[in-house]
């Protein structure tokens, strides 16, 4: 018998840790389906709220050290942003709307024992908690029997992957090796509990106000010992500081040591029990990382751009939901994934920047041990040469276990390194099991000289790259809407680097425009990782707009959203690397995804990504001339675009590459038991 969703819920954030909380804690249940929308702008307006049960608005401007130029974004958003969901789902037919409010509205933490019961009256101490009140306000004067709201004044919210206080506080408990031994009380709200409450608030179609927190009060002297107790320290609680804290109240000693609690009978909830977890259970949970069976690592933060970070971001996103997965990567993540254990071991963004350091890097390499061992993954894959040769030293030095699968996808040309390079990775190749290339070009070179070697029992892949979601499905009315038969429009995107030969881009855009004239359109996105390629981009880009005035335009350090509509606006696109250098080209598969005529040079694996040979060439008279073609031949240029986009869907797809990443994790994994 098949179970009847009971509610629709439209969640008001898409990025929200309630939100997404809320999602998976009841995404097993059945009895409640969710969708998500952002508020970020206006677009939520022009969403159709009726077909929905209830909106649970967790949307809003978090509780910061905010500045007083901030208030009238406070306002606007946590008031006045509430109101109109509310308003419009009201006139919409939604029956309840469920409003993430804040314990905050009664003021802050006290020195002295403050405890909230029935009668006291909300008194904000700032704008953050005034806007709050005041969108309670509002709601009430709409709420009525058809449209039912429900308030959640929450005290602190804390567990896995949350931000904020509690964060900071088991951060200091893994390092401090003494804390005050304050008395006082808090009132806090693990995560789970919360999902529970809200989930009952939207089967019983609850209205008022709610007061939820934990069954027991938190001391937070006990909190640090608790969270250190759970990673093997122990932290020395004393009294010898307390005379301070006392002394000196200070907006820092009240929020760790001041009191602020609900009274106990005012969180009860009548229809069934929400507090499933005590503080030691959910200490226990929120502080437990799942470990991971298959790490990933690489040589660049990333957030950084590149290739090998948006191959990696690629298979994070597509697998994550499969295999419990980690990342060892340079920098402080600053967009995780959920769901994915990121461990910090250097605040370096490149490992390049590491290796001019010798006794950083040594540090480095030793964490990446710590984190493996600590971890005992069942399979390693190495994204980039660095930390193939870091992993390989490990495993043949023996402290990394031999019972531990090691992959690696080699994104750097055979033919493209010097022999000393050459000799190392032979020399390292052994302590490998997969060795992964994304062309059959680059595989070629790459298995000839392996195979060549004694004893060699490496497995050979080949996994080709895809341009990732974002470019799998193509909008030809855009494509339509950006087309002009009267003009052509070439573009050229890729990392500002010698072997990516920016000066042959700039001769074929001279030798265009002195025939084409103002025909010839040009656009180019450029990656820069350091202010002297920030530069020379600059100077580029400064030629070339005095060349084609405002036919050209140029940007750096775009993001994905950003190149897709670069891609669209493109009738053609071309690659100028250096005679091998290129393993594969993954501009080349964005730009065919968006039907686009691709043309290379003899770079590598770009020759093989393009797959016609004769939109190859080496001088810019040669690509002038090929565009040329294309100018005065438009129904060629249609079919060779529709071939591209055909291609891409066959061989570049999202599907093929996870397919196969999937495949290989399985196997290895499965090896591994």
């Amino acid at each position: 018998m098949n179970t009847v969703v009971t509610k629709k819920v439209l969640v008001t954030a898409k990025n929200s840790y309630i939100g997404n909380s809320f999602a998976s804690w009841v995404s097993k249940d059945k009895q409640i389906q969710t969708d998500f929308i952002s508020c970020k702008n206006e677009d939520w307006k022009n969403k159709e709220f009726g077909d929905y049960d209830v909106i649970l608005h967790v949307a809003g401007i978090a509780h910061v050290d905010a500045k007083s130029d901030m208030e009238e974004i406070y306002y606007k958003v946590n008031r006045d942003l509430t109101i109109e969901l509310a308003e419009k789902a009201k006139n919409e037919g939604v029956e309840q709307f469920v409003f993430m409010s804040s314990m905050i509205v009664y003021g802050e933490s006290k020195s002295e024992k403050f405890q909230i019961n029935k009668d006291t009256v909300p008194n904000p101490s700032n704008f953050y908690g005034m806007s709050k009140l005041q969108a309670e306000q509002g709601l009430k004067k709409i709420s009525d029997t058809n449209f039912k709201v429900a308030i959640i004044r929450a005290p602190m919210v804390y567990g896995k992957e949350a931000k904020g206080n509690y964060k900071k506080l088991s951060n200091f408990a893994l390092k401090t090796p003494v804390f005050p031994d304050a008395d006082n009380e808090r009132s806090m709200l693990y995560i789970d509990n919360l999902c529970e409450l809200i989930k009952f608030i939207i089967l019983n179609n609850d209205q008022g106000v709610f007061y939820p927190q934990n069954k027991d009060y938190v001391k937070t002297s006990e909190l640090v010992e608790l969270i250190a107790r759970f990673h093997g320290r122990t932290v020395r609680l004393t009294k010898v500081f307390n005379p301070f804290i006392k002394v000196f109240k200070s907006k820092l000693t009240r929020k760790l040591f001041g009191n602020f609690t609900y009274s106990k009978s005012l969180s009860t909830y009548p229809y069934g029990d929400y507090q499933i977890f005590n503080l030691s259970e959910s200490i226990l949970r929120t502080e437990t990382k799942n470990k991971p069976d298959v790490i990933i690592i690489g040589d660049n933060a990333l957030d950084s751009v590149g290739g090998e970070q948006e191959s990696t971001k690629i298979i994070l996103r597509g697998i994550k939901d499969l295999f419990p997965l980690g990342v060892i990567q340079p920098g402080i993540i600053k967009e995780p994934i959920e769901a994915i254990s990121y461990y910090d071991v250097t605040s370096e963004t490149r490992i390049k920047h590491l290796v001019k350091k010798p006794i950083k890097f040594l540090r480095y390499i030793f964490r990446i041990k710590g984190v493996i061992k600590s971890n005992k993954p069942k399979v390693i894959h190495t994204q980039a040469q660095v930390s193939f040769f870091i992993i390989s030293l490990l495993k043949k030095i023996k402290m990394i276990s031999n019972d531990i699968k090691f992959v690696h996808t080699e994104r750097g040309l055979y033919t493209k390194y010097n022999d000393l390079i050459r000799k190392v990775f032979l020399f390292f190749i052994n302590e490998l099991d997969v060795f992964v290339t994304t062309t059959q070009f680059n595989m070629t070179h790459w298995e000839k000289a392996i195979t060549a070697k004694k004893n060699n029992k490496v497995e050979f892949k080949i996994i080709e790259n895809t341009a990732g979601l974002l470019f799998e499905e193509f909008d030809e009315n855009l494509k339509k809407k950006n087309s002009n038969s009267n003009c052509i429009k070439i573009g050229f995107a890729g990392r500002y680097c010698d072997w990516k030969n920016w000066p042959l881009a700039e001769e074929i855009c001279e030798k265009l425009k002195d025939v084409l004239g103002d025909k010839l359109y040009v656009e180019m996105a450029v990656g820069c990782l350091d202010e002297h390629s920030k530069q020379q981009t600059i100077d580029m880009f400064n030629r070339l707009k005095e060349l084609l005035g405002e036919r050209f335009n140029g940007a750096i350090n775009i993001d994905l959203k950003q190149m897709d509509v670069f891609y669209y606006k493109l009738d053609v696109f071309i690659l100028t690397s250096n005679y091998n250098t290129e393993s594969f080209g993954r501009t080349l598969v964005e730009a065919m995804s968006r039907k686009n005529i691709v043309l290379t040079t003899n770079s590598g694996g770009s020759v093989e990504v393009v797959g016609n040979k004769s939109n190859v060439f080496v001088s810019s008279d040669e690509f002038s001339q090929k565009v040329l073609f294309y100018y005065n031949n438009p129904e060629e240029m249609e079919e060779e675009k529709k071939f591209n986009l055909r291609r891409v869907k066959e061989v570049y797809s999202l599907q093929n590459n996870l397919k196969k990443h999937i495949a290989l994790y399985q196997q290895l994994s499965n090896e591994n038991m």
